[in-house]
């Protein structure tokens, strides 16, 4: 593992340590004034911290720990800022700006997945295919979200949705727009192997995942 991984991952270790910590103060005390709806959500970010650990856990899938600190950032500008901070009241932005970032990361998320099979030889992939998958993935993750919304506000009677269909329209369209170019940066990388951000990202996840090759070398033997 090189020395520039292995500083990335003590920063990942920080960033994302602070901000579980954050998370988990917020749940607490949440949970001592009895606001239920901050506390589930509170839960519910907590819980997706843990997310990046658990897919190297349970499928041996390691991402690069610059994925994991821009995550981490991600749970804090949206759920600490956004929501505690009231940043999406006060800058009408923060929402579009959040949910086309998370489309971007979550489309690049999904080409590492299949990258991985690929590099691994369980599947056959073509570039368009693996560019279809990671705007997929994230759309579909998008839409998903958007439902949560919808529930949330329907029984709680909340206001997460703000201007109701002119918000999730919105959302949605910010969601394939970051998943667009992010399968776009994923399709340019398997046909050239260089692609604007996605070098990085790549290159320390073959060097995390270097079983992959591994087993590949082997396969040809």
């Amino acid at each position: 593992m090189s020395d520039i991984i292995k500083d990335n991952l003590k920063a990942h270790i920080i960033i994302s340590t602070i901000v579980k910590i954050s998370i988990s103060f917020i749940l607490i005390s949440s949970l001592y004034r009895m606001n239920l709806l901050v506390a589930f959500a509170a839960a519910a970010m907590l819980i997706a911290s843990f997310l990046p650990s658990i897919i190297a856990k349970r499928y041996k899938v390691f991402l690069p720990p610059e994925f994991e600190i821009i995550f981490s950032i991600f749970l804090f500008a949206s759920f600490i800022l956004g929501e505690m901070r009231d940043y999406y009241l006060r800058y009408w932005w923060w929402d579009q700006m959040l949910h086309g970032f998370s489309a971007f990361m979550l489309g690049l998320a999904g080409f590492l997945i299949i990258y991985s099979f690929y590099q691994a030889s369980k599947i056959r992939s073509s570039p368009i295919i693996a560019a279809l998958f990671s705007f997929s993935f994230a759309l579909c993750l998008g839409a998903l979200w958007e439902i949560i919304e919808f529930s949330i506000d329907y029984f709680l009677h909340t206001n997460m949705q703000k201007s109701g269909l002119v918000d999730t329209m919105t959302d949605l369209m910010l969601d394939a727009a970051g998943a667009l170019l992010a399968s776009a940066i994923g399709f340019a990388y398997i046909k050239s192997g260089k692609a604007w951000i996605i070098d990085v990202l790549i290159n320390d996840f073959i060097a995390l995942n270097y079983k992959i090759r591994k087993n590949k070398k082997n396969k040809r033997k």
